[in-house]
């Protein structure tokens, strides 16, 4: 009996998952149109290399305005991004009373998850 096994050749996975925890100010009352509104944040970086990274979220709130929010990441080290958030309005209903901006920055840290 002759076996005989063929093996492909094996393509490494450069791949890492982080695991982003948001560190920024939040003033009382302010209503922020964040991805870290349910918690931290999960990425996939497929060549395993920190990169810039943005955010963006748009909706219609409360005060008749549709706003949009740009939350921008920019790595500062291996464990580290600094970290900016700032709001437009892109329209409002007639009447409307558009709410204050709250634009902050700060920093996420970096968990590698896997």
């Amino acid at each position: 009996m002759l076996v005989s096994a063929f093996v492909a050749p094996h393509h490494k996975d450069h791949a890492v998952v982080q695991r982003l925890s948001l560190h920024a100010p939040e003033e009382p009352n302010a209503l922020y149109l964040t991805a870290w509104s349910d918690g931290d944040v999960f990425v996939t970086l497929h060549d395993g290399k920190a990169r810039a990274l943005t955010f963006q979220t748009r909706a219609f709130i409360n005060d008749g305005c549709e706003w949009l929010a740009t939350e921008q990441l920019t790595p500062t080290g291996d464990d580290r991004y600094s970290y900016s958030y700032d709001e437009e309005i892109l329209s409002c209903e007639p009447n409307a009373v558009p709410a204050r901006k709250t634009p902050r920055t700060g920093y996420v840290s970096v968990e590698s998850v896997r």
